[in-house]
């Protein structure tokens, strides 16, 4: 995938989780994304190499929730 394919593909990725921890958290949109963008998860999901980009957007909000408790295990993947 190259450069620029990937940001959009994390710029429909980011959106889509932020909008879940939004609705999970009661949050504002504005309040979700800079703790997204903050979060470890997110700093792996931006390194391509990582593959977290292969996860659901379900799955990635439920790992920043993860985090956000002090309890961040990250999937096994086979």
């Amino acid at each position: 995938m190259n450069e620029k394919e990937f940001e959009s593909l994390m710029y429909i990725i980011t959106a889509h989780t932020v909008d879940k921890i939004a609705a999970r958290t009661g949050w504002s949109e504005d309040r979700a994304m800079l703790a997204f963008l903050r979060s470890q998860v997110y700093a792996v999901l931006e390194r391509e190499e990582s593959k977290a980009w292969h996860l659901s957007t379900t799955m990635l909000a439920q790992l920043f929730l993860d985090e956000q408790n002090g309890h961040l295990v990250w999937p096994e993947v086979a």
